[in-house]
């Protein structure tokens, strides 16, 4: 559930624009897309430092911080009055999403290794493939029985439920001994250690070339069937 946090909060919301423009945006129907560039936006800045506060303060403590600015971030969006504000509370969803997604990497990385790892890790990937699959139609049926801010209390509802497992069967795994400060000098100094890699440096122009293809077609694909070919009532939940 930690690793399916970005994925869920991102396909549950590509069955809904139309409903969104309608109650916030009659004028600028286009503008709705950027619910998902905002989050993906805070998502991308959260990891940045989701990570190293992880192996400063733990695990478990950046999970629950996280999530609790998942959780504003959703509320927020759920009783927005303007979509601007929709927006900034993407934004902070984002950031907030993206520490369940490193601390479940992190946490495999604590106990597994060698072939034992890349096992979870699997795991892990073919989880956060497959939701994609489900949440469209999760959020479409949830926006036609309840309406489209009922999604983002989804989100509320979900989060809780992993950060409560999490805490209930999953004691701290980065153990007191093994932490390392939190300061721009370890920052930069893990940076320089990863780009000096030269497969690391191919791995990551790859995927961000893959998910930029990925995030466009996220962002458009649900305007192409209604305004270019008329076929809102046949895009695909």
């Amino acid at each position: 559930m930690l690793a399916a946090t970005v994925a869920f909060s991102i396909d549950a919301m590509l069955q809904v624009p139309r409903e969104i423009a309608a109650s916030l945006s009659q004028g600028s129907p286009n503008q709705v897309q950027l619910g998902i560039a905002t989050f993906v936006v805070g998502m991308g800045c959260g990891t940045l430092f989701a990570g190293p506060l992880s192996d400063t303060f733990g695990r478990h403590k950046i999970a629950i911080g996280s999530s609790v600015l998942f959780i504003l971030g959703a509320l927020l969006s759920a009783r927005a009055p303007r979509l601007e504000t929709i927006l900034v509370a993407r934004t902070l969803q984002g950031v907030g999403a993206a520490g369940p997604r490193v601390v479940a990497l992190a946490i495999t990385r604590d106990l597994f290794s060698g072939r034992q790892m890349a096992e979870v890790v699997c795991f892990l990937m073919i989880v956060f493939s497959l939701v994609p699959v489900i949440t469209p139609t999760m959020g479409a049926a949830i926006s036609w029985a309840f309406g489209w801010r009922t999604i983002y209390l989804t989100f509320v509802i979900f989060s809780l439920i992993s950060i409560f497992w999490l805490i209930l069967r999953q004691p701290e795994t980065l153990l007191p001994k093994a932490r390392r400060p939190f300061s721009a000098k370890e920052i930069w100094c893990g940076i320089k250690e990863v780009f000096a890699n030269r497969e690391v440096v191919l791995a990551i122009g790859a995927q961000t070339l893959i998910y930029a293809m990925l995030f466009n077609a996220l962002k458009s694909t649900q305007q192409i069937f209604d305004q270019n070919f008329d076929q809102d009532a046949n895009f695909p939940p």
